[in-house]
């Protein structure tokens, strides 16, 4: 069973580095550039069904036997889902994270996003060894509190609007030095075709 386990951790891993990697790239389209919120939300109910499905198939806290099917295909799945939208999520948060604490540098906000990761890694490390029970209710009460932050939390996009609008400016200046040199180019034409040249 052991080897199993680390199976559906692998693959629990890989659909979430894929996914995030697909989400993130969405999201920083210009049509869903200020949709952070919601597609951080979707994912963490996504996490926390996946999470709730894995609950269901093992035993409890609250109760010794399992509710849903033990077989490993629906720990499999479940854990593939808490893993495909958990991976979705974390790229999402950290991009959230930098643009709430906008003009504050995204290495700060980041590295204060680790330490917190880190941190709560190890209470679950020393709180609850040899305690599965404990660790999945724990691992629950974190999903929901989740969702519940970020539903409180009132998101900015500063970083994003100063980006785009730096680039309408270039794009602008751009604009108008091809304009000036195309313009250049039109008066030394005309100057020459009138003589004006020696």
């Amino acid at each position: 069973m052991r080897t199993i386990s680390n199976w559906f951790g692998f693959g629990s891993s890989i659909v979430g580095i894929v996914d995030g990697l697909i989400l993130s790239t969405i999201a920083d389209t210009r049509r869903f550039q200020h949709t952070l919120k919601t597609f951080i939300l979707v994912s963490l109910i996504g996490c926390l069904c996946g999470i709730v499905w894995f609950e269901l198939c093992v035993h409890s806290l609250f109760y010794d036997k399992h509710i849903l099917s033990f077989a490993a295909v629906t720990i499999g799945l479940s854990t593939a889902i808490a893993g495909l939208f958990s991976g979705a999520a974390t790229p999402l948060i950290y991009e959230a994270l930098a643009e709430i604490m906008f003009p504050l540098p995204e290495s700060l906000s980041e590295s204060i996003l680790v330490q917190w990761i880190n941190i709560i890694s190890l209470i679950f490390l020393f709180v609850a060894p040899n305690r599965d029970k404990l660790v999945n209710f724990l691992v629950l009460v974190v999903g929901v509190s989740c969702i519940v932050m970020v539903v409180l939390t009132r998101f900015t996009y500063r970083r994003r609007d100063e980006d785009e609008r730096q680039r309408v400016e270039k794009e602008q200046n751009q604009a108008a030095k091809e304009n000036n040199t195309s313009l250049r180019i039109n008066v030394t034409i005309n100057e020459q075709s009138y003589g004006t040249f020696d």
